[in-house]
């Protein structure tokens, strides 16, 4: 049976959601410590699924999780450029685009470990 509510970390974060057997469970928010980040989504048993994670610098990613890392399709906003594309463990991952949102320069194609790889334009 899933529940909800609000729990304080001993280190100044906060849960504020679903919960199920203990663990965040359905829909809620999760700040870091001290403003740390939030992330804003999906939970299962623990985990994000599916949510929007926003950094104290304004950085964003917005898309799929696993096991606590981004995994899946997904949108990262960091300064000047957006990647959009799969990910893979918390990395870049197969097949994305990486593009300047002030000068169009862009980079579509393959990824490896995070970085650019094999083919693209």
């Amino acid at each position: 049976m899933s529940t909800g509510g609000r729990f304080d970390f001993d280190d100044g974060g906060s849960y504020c959601g679903g919960w199920e057997q203990g663990k965040a469970h359905g829909r809620g928010v999760c700040t870091g410590p001290q403003g740390q980040g939030e992330y804003a989504g999906a939970w299962s048993h623990g985990f994000e699924v599916l949510g929007v994670y926003t950094w104290p610098s304004g950085n964003s990613y917005q898309g799929t999780w696993a096991q606590g890392k981004r995994h899946g399709v997904g949108v990262e906003s960091k300064g000047r450029w957006d990647y959009r594309g799969e990910w893979t463990q918390g990395f870049k991952g197969r097949y994305g685009q990486l593009e300047s949102t002030v000068s169009g320069a862009r980079y579509e194609g393959t990824w490896s470990n995070g970085l650019q790889d094999g083919y693209g334009t």
